[in-house]
């Protein structure tokens, strides 16, 4: 499901039963030069290609090259992950008084304030 220039209310209400029952949700509008974006995934699986370490050769037992792993660009592997997300309602109800706040305040463009 896409929504666009919904009510906050209709937004949240919505995601509820998008998450609910497993669907896809995601929201967004633009002002200007300013604008946001949500998804809810909810429990999401996907595969991400990753470059294969190459093992160090045994003959150097000591110094840099022994500590540092090499990245072999030709040869990939494929790492299944799994991510959930939370729903708009939990999104919106961050506190952003206390000590956990800090960082996530120094990663928080000032826009998003704006937005609110």
């Amino acid at each position: 499901v896409c929504l666009t220039c919904c009510s906050r209310e209709s937004m949240v209400r919505i995601n509820q039963i998008c998450h609910k029952n497993g669907i896809k949700f995601f929201t967004g509008d633009v002002f200007g030069y300013h604008g946001y974006m949500f998804a809810d995934l909810g429990d999401h699986e996907f595969v991400e290609e990753k470059p294969k370490v190459a093992k160090v050769s045994t003959g150097v037992e000591d110094g840099p090259e022994a500590k540092r792993a090499r990245l072999d660009p030709a040869e990939t592997t494929m790492v299944k992950k799994r991510l959930q997300f939370c729903q708009l309602r939990e999104a919106l109800a961050v506190q952003w008084r206390g000590e956990k706040a800090t960082a996530a305040l120094r990663r928080t463009a000032p826009d998003y304030f704006l937005l609110q």
